[in-house]
Formats: C-alpha cells, structure tokens, sequence
C-alpha cells in the first residue's frame, strides 16, 4: 500500500526546499539527474485483485478510452511498490492496472534535485507525464513558473466521482484553474503514543482522554511536563514536527492561500496563544535535545519511534507515513499487533470552534506538455475510486491489519481522523510558494521550541515580520503578474 513515503515526509522537514526560480540555470552539458527505470511489481492478494477487478468492471459514462495506457511518473520515490519485501502495492494502482492495462514507468530523480530536473526535462522537450503533490511544495510556484498544466481539462469536478474533492481542490487554483489532482486530504502528523507503556506507568490514556473531550493543548502539556525527567533521559516528544502540527492546529496555518492570493497569518491571535503555549514547554525542557545529539532525533537519523517503547519518550508527533508501514520499520514505536501503539488528533485549544486537522494533499500534478496527459486522467480516476469505493477502502483496511498488524481500534482511529481532515483541514502552504518564503517560516515556526535557543514569540514575530511581509509582497507580485 503506497500511503506518502516517508523519506519525502523526513526530507521535506530536515531539507531546505529548492525553488523553481533557478530552473533555467541546469546543468551546463544540457543533461539532467533523472533516470528512467522499470521494475517488477508486487500483487494483491487474489481475493483482494477479485474485488479491485470486480470495480474495475463496473463501467461508468465516466470511463475513458486511453489511446496509450503508459504513463511516465517524475519523483525521488517510486509509486510501483518494489522498496521491501513486506510494502504492498496501493489498491489505485492495482485498480489503473485492471481497469486501464495502466503501467508507470519510473524516472527518477532526488529530492535535492528534482525541481531543476523536472525544469530540464519540460525544456528539451522529454516531459514527464506527472509529479506528486504530496510535499505540498509544488503549488502554487510550479504554476506560476509554467511547469505544470491545469487539470480542468481532463477532471470534471461536477461528477459524483471528483465533487466530495472539490472543496479542497479549489485551495490549489491558480488564475481560475485547478493544478492539483486530489485523491484525497490527508492528516499531516498524528500524536503517536505507547499505550502499554503508559498504562505501565498509570499515565492517563490521551485515546481515552480524547473520548472524553480532555485531549486538548492544556492537558498534553500538562502531561508533559509531569513525565519530563531530562537526568534520567526521559522526555515528553521528539520527531520534527510538533512546532509545525501545534501551531497549524489552530485552525490557522502561517501561510495560506484564499482566492489565489498568498495570506499571512503571523499577526494571527490564535497562533501567537499556540506559540506562547509551545514556549512554555520547551522552558519546562520536555522536547528531546536534538541539538546535542547531531541534530537527529533519538536513536539517530530516520530511526522513527525510538524511545515510545522503552518508556523514555511520551508522545511522537509524526505522519500516518511513520505507522503504515513494513513491521520492520515500525519496530521502534513498539508491538503494532499486540496493541502497544496508538494514536489521536493533534490537540487544539479547549476553546477551539472545531478539531482542526493540520493536512496535507494526497494528490498529482500533470507536467507541462506532458506527453499522455489523458492516461494521468485516467490514473487520478483510479485514485479516487480507491479513497470513495468501500470495497476498494477495505482493502486497504485489510492490509494495515493482515500485513502491518493493525488491530481493529487504530483503523477506527485512523477513519475518524481523515473524516475530521475532510471536514477542517488546514494546509500550509510556505514550502509551495518559494524557497525563501519556506525557510523563513521553518525559523519563525520552530523559534519558541529551539532547543539550544527559544524566543518567546513576541520576540520572534518582531524579527521576523518585516522579512515575512516583504517576501509575501514579491511573491503576490509573481502571481499577478
């Protein structure tokens, strides 16, 4: 099953963005850093092909006829699901293979360099059919810098198919045109928590807190500053997202987009609480000190979950990415299949007007003078198929508890949350416009909970404001102009 991959997840929040402003320089030889590359692929099961053939037969006025049913895909991660021998393939792509004879063929590139390859590749003429959406640093600069083509072509949102998206997909409009193909909105980070440890040492369940209606800003940091014991090595939260899923879960992300215009929200009243709530825990020294561990998080780079089941770390903020993967790789946060592992929203305000998702896009984007922009129609089709068709969304079920070991309370969690980022997600949208733009925000968004240095927030928005605005005002000048 292809859910976000989780090196894009680790690179997008250790990694500078790169921006599109560049992508004329290239490489002075006129070559690029993408391959082209095929693999074998792995199957579903048979019972679970039966049901993906069974809704890929079950023909709609909808369906297309494709000309070419092969189409090129252009990331640093392969959508084909050939990286372990225990990571399934998704149901979309099993589903565009059945319903379409549908093949990708992968070209590859890295994440350091992939816009400037993609910018080679639409310049001499090779363009790769489409890009993912998922980092949410494509949009709206791959528009605006003409890398992309509008979607409204080959999507009728009107459908019963596309127009439950709709909402969300009019948040990624440039000039009256949609660039974005959404599958679906995805949870950008869930609390991850070991709930046997925590019922070992009687520390308050947050799924059954959340239940309740105490999971909130006031009652996680309260439980973080009790299980705080730095002499012992024991903190509150690592990973590398809480500053960024705290401050979004206010309903308010630093840097929106409203009507194809760039909004900041740094003078936003609620984020300024959300800051000053996160600056008061890293004083009470709750947040894992990457700094004086080679900036990585405990266990060392990429070594997710470490710490939640040996009881020295409470709570990992991170993406669904981190769990919904190969026993292998989830080890660290603890026995998946005995029901060590457990998870709820990011906390909001007790006052909150709603249980705000901090989100992300699960979505494509089809490449300038893409050569089969009909056959990633096709394929965007078969993705939402696989996020609205129950048969096909059991699947998926299927896989977490049969292959990954999920037991039967985190798919009811999982469900809950997505319905909730379907209903009020909230999208940052920094990284999407430049690459200045999102390495100021990274700064101003961390400042509070810096581990060697914090700011209280009234310090930090009086260092960064101007910086922001006069960014914003160049970067809204790209977009009219």
């Amino acid at each position: 099953m292809r859910k976000i991959k989780r090196l894009a997840a680790a690179a997008a929040a250790m990694t500078m963005v790169f921006s599109l402003a560049a992508c004329g320089s290239g490489d002075s030889s006129g070559g690029s850093n993408a391959e082209t590359t095929t693999t074998v692929e792995k199957k579903l099961e048979n019972s679970q092909q039966d049901v993906v053939d069974s809704i890929a037969n079950d023909s709609t006025a909808d369906d297309r006829v494709l000309e070419n049913s092969e189409i090129k895909w252009f990331s640093f991660w392969d959508i084909n699901p050939t990286a372990s021998e225990d990571k399934e393939i998704g149901v979309d792509l099993a589903l565009f293979q059945s319903k379409y004879n549908g093949k990708i063929t992968y070209i590859s590139t890295t994440y350091e360099t992939k816009f400037d390859d993609l910018a080679q590749l639409v310049m001499a003429g090779d363009s790769p059919d489409f890009c993912g959406a998922d980092d949410m640093d494509i949009f709206p600069k791959g528009a605006i810098k003409n890398m992309l083509e509008p979607i409204d072509d080959y999507i009728d949102f009107s459908t019963d198919l596309w127009k439950d998206i709709k909402d969300a997909s009019d948040q990624f409009m440039y000039k009256g045109k949609h660039y974005v193909g959404i599958s679906r909105v995805d949870p950008a980070y869930i609390w991850v928590f070991n709930q046997t440890v925590l019922a070992e040492l009687d520390i308050e369940n947050p799924k059954e807190m959340w239940a309740n209606g105490d999971w909130n800003w006031e009652t996680m940091a309260q439980m973080c500053v009790d299980f705080a014991d730095p002499e012992n090595d024991k903190y509150a939260l690592d990973a590398w997202y809480y500053e960024n899923a705290l401050t979004e879960s206010t309903g308010k992300p630093l840097i929106g987009m409203e009507n194809g215009n760039i909004v900041n929200n740094i003078d936003d009243p609620t984020i300024a609480k959300a800051q000053e709530m996160m600056y008061e825990l890293q004083k009470n020294n709750v947040v894992y000190p990457k700094h004086e561990h080679a900036w990585t998080v405990r266990g060392g780079k990429d070594a997710w979950g470490t710490g939640l089941a040996s009881g020295l770390t409470l709570f990992y903020p991170i993406g669904f990415w981190a769990i919904e993967d190969a026993p292998s790789k989830t080890a660290p946060f603890g026995d998946i299949s005995k029901g060590d592992v457990m998870f709820v929203p990011v906390p909001c305000a007790k006052d909150s007007d709603a249980q705000y998702i901090p989100s992300r896009v699960h979505g494509f984007c089809i490449v300038k003078n893409a050569k089969n922009p009909m056959g990633v129609a096709a394929w965007l089709d078969c993705t939402r198929y696989a996020e609205a068709d129950p048969k096909a969304k059991q699947i998926t079920a299927d896989q977490l508890t049969e292959d990954y070991g999920w037991t039967q309370e985190m798919i009811d969690m999982r469900e809950e949350i997505y319905k909730m980022a379907a209903e009020h997600p909230v999208f940052e949208f920094a990284a999407g416009i430049s690459k200045d733009i999102s390495n100021t925000t990274d700064n101003i968004i961390k400042a509070t909970m810096h581990p060697s240095d914090p700011k209280s927030w009234t310090a930090t928005v009086e260092e960064w404001k101007l910086t922001l605005d006069f960014l914003i005002n160049e970067a809204q000048e790209n977009i009219e102009g």
